[in-house]
């Protein structure tokens, strides 16, 4: 059952005085689209696939994968803090949204039962930024990938170079596909697709 009192609270959290100038802002609407874009030209949807998202946030990027996946796929979003699972939760229940997903409440740098699940394994945003961590929660994205299994891998951490990850692509035996960076807004922002395959690691030049 819905609790009511809690989502206003929430909605209205989204564009108080604090939140809402971000919240509205050219430069928030364009990270949206922009995030949105990359995956779009670089990600197919296909039947049956099982897409996991790590960091939940303020879940409209899990919003968006359940609609954008349908009933395709099933979509399993990841997050170590309670207040932001229930929020996507309660959200999913009072939109009446149609496309389920499982909500894991959990450090998603020490799963260990979720290994070789998902054909799509995403991270977005300031994700990786606010774990604090760079090898262990990257580490934990590719494992729960199947073989062949694609990486949506985004940044926007200034101090991250295009060097970091494909060093760390090489340790984990990742294709890297795809790379965008652009500055813009006063944001550093990187995109990368990557597989994960067995095969001798190729990198086009970036």
């Amino acid at each position: 059952m819905v609790d009511k009192d809690f989502l206003l609270k929430v909605y209205g959290q989204c564009y108080d005085a604090e939140a809402g100038p971000w919240n509205l802002s050219k430069t928030s609407l364009y990270l949206g689209y922009s995030i949105r874009k990359f995956f779009e030209d670089n990600f197919q949807v296909k039947e049956n696939m099982n897409v996991c998202n790590i960091g939940i946030g303020a879940g409209d990027w899990d919003r968006y994968l359940s609609y954008h996946i349908g009933l395709k796929g099933t979509l399993t979003s990841v997050d170590i803090d309670p207040l932001c699972c229930r929020q996507l939760m309660e959200r999913m229940e009072n939109e009446n949204n149609p496309n389920k997903i499982n909500i894991i409440c959990q450090d998603a740098a020490t799963i260990n039962n979720m290994n070789s699940m998902y054909d799509l394994v995403t991270m977005i945003g300031s994700t990786r930024l606010e774990s604090g961590l760079y090898d262990d929660i990257l580490s934990s994205a590719v494992n729960m990938l199947k073989d062949n299994g694609e990486l949506y891998y985004m940044t926007l951490d200034k101090t991250e170079t295009m060097n970091d990850f494909v060093q760390f692509a090489v340790k984990k035996q990742l294709l890297l596909e795809n790379y965008l960076f652009e500055y813009s807004y006063g944001f550093h922002l990187r995109y990368w697709k990557a597989v994960k395959s067995k095969s001798t690691i190729y990198a086009k030049s970036y």
